[in-house]
């Protein structure tokens, strides 16, 4: 059994299952968020990473990125990854993040970039176990945390990409602990712990620039607590210590736009369409913004399930939070505002919009419809609903799980892996490594073999062929 919580901060009335609240009135409480905390993360760590080392998804971006943090800290680049409009993204916080996962887990797995998917699962299931706490004391129901985090958490797009390395799910998962923080109300009368919750937002735009939507909504809640008590002294102290701190996080950029006089910046292809908009040459993509928006919760949340009229739903799951919590300024600041900041903002780029610009918000929106749907019944059915919520979102975990499997994997990993031990327990240096199997277009047999301290010689006399049974062809080379 487990305990039910009182939800009356959050609803204006206490409600209960009949009987537990007896049963369960004396447990302390915070052992019980602990251990569940501690139980989702374990279970979901181990959904995401079950079989990583067989299947992990390496093509160019991976090898790119793996590549980089296997130097040394210093050779780190000053920004982030590049992105596939142009530039890159402002700041290094995900080399950073990706380097102490090879540091701290590279060695146990021979530095294999399945090491960096692994670290990335575990930030991911650390972001959801603290969403679970954070919801679960905010509004004082085990049952809504358990629904949102599930739902969050199984879902099959994000599922299927939660263990690789990438940096729009390293930025979705650092924007989640923000949003975690603020609904635990970590920032309140600490300018430290401020300064710390705007810069774990803030290093989610490092990781991915589309985790400007609730870095912003996370900046504009912390704002809001002495905006609501009237301290305007206190707004203008935490107004500056998030502009020191986003200014600190920033030094990188600045050092890298100093040291690169002919670089051509980092959100050209932004700004060149706002430039676009602004001067009359184009309109807004209004119509295409709320159009993608509607569809990314539908693949990214909903996949394999389809929901009718979602986007009304949408905007009906809004408008009766809005009313309902319209005095809770930072939790409509994590929730609504990054959707609205998304719609408006991705009017203003003119490029096409895929679904994993929007993977952040996803926290936000499920929390957000799991809320309505609760406050929109009478108190004396709202634990009964929630609990229903719950059934939903497990009752939905398998079908999301077999969808995830279909997704971003790479069935050769496993078989080039072996390959690459094979050739090198043979021969420290071949002229070139091919395999006797498609692989997809960017992937490359030979990345393996070095990382595992192989090296590729063009004055070997012998090159390899990986076979689909996992055997080594090996072949003398022809010409000098």
């Amino acid at each position: 059994m487990i305990p039910q919580l009182r939800t009356g901060d959050a609803f204006g009335h206490e409600t209960s299952l009949r009987g537990l609240s007896r049963r369960w009135l004396a447990v302390d409480q915070r052992k019980w968020i602990t251990g569940f905390a501690v139980v989702m993360f374990g279970v979901l760590t181990a959904l995401r990473v079950r079989g990583i080392s067989s299947h992990f998804w390496m093509l160019q971006d991976q090898i790119r990125d793996w590549s980089l943090v296997l130097g040394p800290f210093s050779e780190l680049p000053l920004v982030g990854s590049p992105t596939h409009f142009g530039g890159y993204t402002i700041g290094p916080a995900f080399y950073w993040i990706l380097w102490l996962f090879r540091v701290a887990i590279g060695p146990w797995f021979q530095d294999l970039p399945h090491a960096g998917g692994i670290g990335q699962a575990i930030l991911q299931s650390g972001a959801d176990a603290l969403l679970l706490v954070a919801i679960w004391r905010r509004f004082g129901s085990f049952w809504i945390a358990l629904a949102t985090v599930v739902l969050v958490a199984t879902a099959a797009y994000d599922l299927a990409l939660s263990s690789l390395v990438w940096n729009p799910t390293m930025g979705s998962a650092l924007a989640k602990v923000a949003i975690a923080l603020v609904l635990l109300d970590w920032h309140i009368g600490s300018t430290p712990r401020v300064a710390m919750t705007v810069a774990v937002a803030w290093s989610a735009v490092h990781a991915y620039t589309g985790a400007i939507f609730v870095a912003v909504g996370v900046c504009a809640a912390v704002v809001s607590e002495p905006v609501r008590r009237c301290d305007w002294t206190g707004v203008r102290r935490v107004a500056t210590v998030i502009g020191l701190t986003i200014f600190l996080l920033q030094l990188p950029y600045l050092g890298h736009r100093l040291s690169q006089q002919a670089d051509d910046g980092a959100m050209d292809g932004v700004f060149d369409s706002v430039g676009r908009i602004l001067s009359g040459t184009d309109e807004p993509a209004v119509g295409n913004s709320i159009g993608s928006y509607v569809r990314a919760v539908q693949f990214i949340a909903l996949e394999p399930w389809r929901v009718p009229l979602l986007g009304w739903g949408l905007v009906v799951s809004g408008v009766l939070m809005t009313v309902r919590y319209r005095r809770d300024r930072s939790l409509l600041a994590v929730t609504l505002l990054p959707q609205l900041g998304a719609v408006v903002g991705y009017a203003f780029f003119l490029a096409d919009l895929n679904d994993y610009y929007y993977l952040s918000l996803m926290p936000g929106v499920t929390l957000m419809v799991v809320l309505a749907v609760i406050s929109s019944v009478p108190a004396r059915w709202v634990n009964w609903v929630a609990i229903g919520c719950v059934a939903v979102a497990l009752g939905s975990v398998p079908g999301k799980v077999r969808l995830a499997g279909t997704m971003h994997r790479m069935p050769e990993y496993q078989l080039l892996v072996d390959g690459s031990r094979r050739i090198l327990s043979a021969r420290d240096a071949v002229r070139s490594i091919g395999t006797e199997f498609a692989l997809p277009p960017t992937a490359d047999p030979e990345f393996l073999y070095t990382v595992l301290g192989g090296r590729i010689d063009s004055a070997s006399p012998w090159t390899a062929a990986i076979a689909v049974d996992g055997r080594v062809i090996y072949r003398r080379a022809e010409g000098p």
